[in-house]
């Protein structure tokens, strides 16, 4: 059944990414390997699923660290280098950041009614295009390419709804509805839910975690490597390659130590993974820090 996935990669980050450590994520994974065969009535092979990424380039000067545009481009050639044959397409909008005039929450009485709070200044920083971008893109596909006989939709957005219904109406492909959250349930908005003809009310932290990028993905001129603040312990992380560093030539030779699996000792923890796959949880990462120490410990002796 030839697929192709539309995902807003803004609902997609801020529904189940942004405080996880599985930013690194295998989009092409995740839906090969779970959601559509969870979800669709009808089998899928992954030579016929294709995915459309919608996003925008982070706004520096809007950004919560120094590092957020470059991890965000990053993580977009790894996405590229990832796919074949022309499977993944980035499509961007952009952002706007204005200043304007809003109403603010009142801390002491949080209900008080907006016409009844302090009218202030703020910035205000909005995607532009993204929703516009699937509408037409999804619409067009349909239109024009006979072939695929079924599209996903990866957004909770009401504004699409029209599109949503316009494609129901050819009668033409199955419509798909993925839920961009974590949560147990949560009920997808009616108005896209009623032209779905299968919906998956939330993607599970489990299927994020067995769904990631290699750490080094090799492409264009020069490799590409998963942001050390993307691991979910990335201070300690840090530590661990400084550490090593008093002992190993450079940073890829740390990285190699991390990878393969370790010789125990008898006054550690032992090791039930290669130290790579530890650095999200912050117990085990520490263990991995103490092991860290240890060899450099044994080495300089």
């Amino acid at each position: 059944m030839k697929t192709r996935i539309y995902i807003d990669g803004y609902n997609l980050y801020y529904g189940c990414l942004k405080r996880t450590p599985y930013k690194w994520l295998d989009i092409f994974k995740l839906f090969d390997d779970y959601i559509l065969p969870s979800a669709a009535s009808k089998a899928h092979t992954s030579n016929n699923l294709s995915v459309k990424f919608f996003t925008a380039n982070i706004v520096e000067k809007a950004a919560t660290s120094k590092d957020s545009l470059a991890d965000q481009q990053a993580y977009h050639r790894a996405l590229t280098f990832n796919s074949s044959n022309g499977q993944l397409e980035i499509i961007k909008g952009y952002y706007s950041v204005n200043p304007t005039r809003a109403f603010k929450i009142d801390e002491k009485e949080p209900k008080k009614h907006p016409n009844e709070c302090e009218y202030v200044d703020i910035w205000k920083l909005e995607e532009k295009q993204t929703d516009v971008n699937i509408a037409v893109e999804a619409l067009f596909d349909v239109f024009t390419d006979d072939s695929i006989e079924q599209v996903v939709f990866v957004t909770n957005d009401t504004d699409l709804e029209r599109a949503l219904e316009k494609i129901k109406s050819l009668n033409k492909v199955k419509i798909g509805l993925v839920i961009p959250t974590t949560d147990s349930v949560r009920y997808p908005n009616e108005k896209l839910d009623i032209h779905a003809d299968w919906t998956r009310r939330n993607i599970l932290i489990e299927e994020l975690k067995q769904s990631q990028l290699p750490r080094v993905i090799q492409g264009g001129r020069k490799p590409v490597s998963k942001p050390i603040g993307w691991f979910g312990q990335p201070e300690i992380l840090e530590e661990i390659i400084l550490t090593l560093l008093q002992v190993e030539a450079n940073r890829t030779k740390c990285w190699r130590w991390l990878e393969k699996p370790l010789p125990s000792f008898d006054d550690l923890p032992p090791l039930t993974d290669p130290p790579i796959l530890l650095l999200d949880n912050e117990e085990t990462a520490k263990i991995v820090l103490s092991y860290a120490q240890k060899y450099t410990q044994l080495f300089n002796n």
